[in-house]
């Protein structure tokens, strides 16, 4: 009997909320809100913290020009736009000779349409265990490896072009724009490596101004490359300086103004030969005061420990939101009670017990609230399948 009561309680219960559906649905998505922010927010920050730290404690050390540290690991490590000073590519090439550490140059200062362009060496594939799933990768001045999201995002593969953003529109000292031959497309890692541009440092001191190749206008039939002749000599119209496209023909002509191994990097991935050569390199570098070597994961704890005092900040504030939000709902269920009074005077004359009564509306509280957590619930895993590396661009 208790059963059958309960039963028709729980059936009345679900046709007044269907009966009330605009009602219902409101009290359902304030209740699922409040339970969700506070979940979705933590699993978020737990993966973004997973994420943060497995790049960083992949990446050994990082050698850059005296300054903020904080700014160089963003950088270098997840290529966000900062204003880094420069040190010489020697101080790569030096650390190289000594035996101690392998040096990975980094050069930032280049886009693509939008995207950054990152001038390196290639074996700094290898060490971030990229693989080119089309094509190969960079070889000679000109080309580039692309990411999977450039690639997808851009409709771009093997064998198309794309354009370097300009410095700017009246910097006539800057670099000009260059046209990037795509040679390789790499596999999605879920890291930022797969919104970047790869190529050698040549390119990208190239795209900077510091180096060109020019074309023989007296063979060139290129017609917008010659204004006319003077006295039988060849006059070069002004798209004859900087050459955009760096192709086969004209790598002989290229050169720099300067030796290579002055020509400025942003930062360098170093990785010791082992435990004591990092050692021995880290006090040999430590006693320089023209260069700076971090240790990432050091920088990224300490910007995690910041993070998480504004995260746990604002999940108090969340917490204090779904509380009220939880009391405003209570709320409107007991000002619901008062106004079905006569609904509920009825069916007390018809025979039904307080039981019953109290089932029903417990019932429907029940039902409110399965309807929440399961809207919760379903936020929660569709914010713990997110990849890693968009949640953080997400924070960023």
């Amino acid at each position: 009997m208790s059963a059958r009561i309960h039963l028709n309680a729980a059936n009345l219960a679900w046709k007044h909320l269907r009966f009330h559906g605009l009602r219902s649905a409101i009290l359902v998505l304030s209740l699922a809100i409040s339970l969700a922010l506070p979940l979705v927010m933590q699993s978020l920050v737990t993966r973004g913290e997973e994420a943060t730290t497995a790049r960083a404690a992949a990446t050994p050390m990082l050698l850059g020009a005296p300054g903020g540290s904080v700014d160089l690991v963003l950088a270098a490590l997840w290529f966000l736009d900062e204003d880094l000073k420069q040190l010489p590519a020697r101080d790569a090439e030096e650390i190289n000779a000594s035996g101690l550490a392998t040096a990975l140059p980094l050069s930032m200062t280049a886009r693509a349409s939008g995207y950054p362009v990152i001038g390196t060496d290639v074996d700094y594939l290898s060490f971030r265990d990229l693989r080119v799933g089309a094509g190969r990768a960079f070889a000679v001045p000109g080309e580039c490896v692309i990411g999977a999201d450039i690639a997808e995002g851009k409709g771009l593969g093997v064998g198309d072009t794309i354009l370097t953003d300009p410095d700017g529109l009246f910097d006539i000292g800057g670099g000009y724009p260059l046209r990037l031959r795509i040679c390789g497309v790499l596999t999605r890692s879920n890291s930022p490596d797969d919104g970047a541009v790869f190529c050698d440092l040549r390119t990208s001191w190239i795209i900077a101004g510091h180096g060109h190749v020019h074309i023989d206008v007296n063979t060139t039939e290129d017609p917008e490359a010659v204004m006319g002749e003077n006295d039988g000599r060849t006059i070069a119209s002004s798209a004859v300086t900087p050459y955009t496209e760096l192709t086969p023909e004209l790598l002989s002509t290229l050169h720099f103004h300067g030796a290579p191994e002055d020509l400025p990097i942003e930062a360098a991935i170093l990785i010791p030969r082992d435990d004591k050569s990092g050692t021995i390199l880290a006090g040999r570098l430590g006693l320089r005061d023209d260069v700076a070597l971090v240790d990432p994961p050091q920088v990224v704890r300490e910007v995690l420990e910041r993070v998480f005092q504004i995260g746990a900040l604002l999940a108090g504030v969340l917490v204090a939101t779904g509380i009220a939000t939880l009391g405003v709902v209570l709320l409107v269920l007991a000002l619901s009670i008062r106004l079905r009074q006569q609904e509920l005077d009825t069916l007390a004359r018809i025979g039904a017990s307080k039981l019953a009564t109290g089932t029903l509306l417990l019932s429907e509280v029940a039902m409110l609230a399965a309807l929440a957590g399961a809207i919760a619930l379903i936020a929660l895993a569709a914010s713990s399948r997110l990849p890693a590396d968009l949640v953080l661009r997400l924070a960023t």
